[in-house]
């Protein structure tokens, strides 16, 4: 017959295993804080997407983040970088069609990053004004 412990011991070891499962689900830090931002783009302009830049808070330097051109009516890869906090991003356009290559269009817009996975959707108003949306 086997005899069960104190009710403490019951609970310490309820806790032991408790915490020994959260610890095999994940690194525990994301849980609290995620230090990277992992960014798609799903592009529904008419133009192809040749940039997405994060600019310094003192527009002295602009970091590339997304290099790969993401064409009209497609979606980008799944691209991760170290941004958690304020910033100003800054989206260059081509015409999807231009033969040239010639910038078309640039959007600056500021944006909180928390860390974590993002699902961003560029648009067009009827005016031809471009927007976002994460989803």
């Amino acid at each position: 017959m086997i005899r069960s412990g104190s009710f403490a011991g019951r609970i310490a070891a309820l806790l032991v295993m408790l915490l020994m499962t959260l610890g095999l689900t994940g690194c525990l830090s994301h849980w609290f804080l995620d230090s990277s931002t992992r960014l798609q783009v799903e592009n529904r302009t008419k133009f192809d997407v040749v940039s997405i830049d994060i600019i310094s808070e003192d527009h002295t330097s602009i970091k590339p983040w997304i290099k790969d051109t993401v064409r009209s009516g497609e979606k980008s890869r799944v691209y991760e970088e170290d941004w958690v906090g304020s910033f100003q991003a800054r989206f260059v356009f081509l015409a999807s069609d231009s033969v040239k290559r010639n910038v078309v269009k640039e959007y600056r817009a500021d944006m909180d990053f928390d860390g974590g996975s993002l699902y961003m959707v560029l648009y067009e108003d009827k005016d031809g004004a471009i927007h976002y949306e994460f989803r």
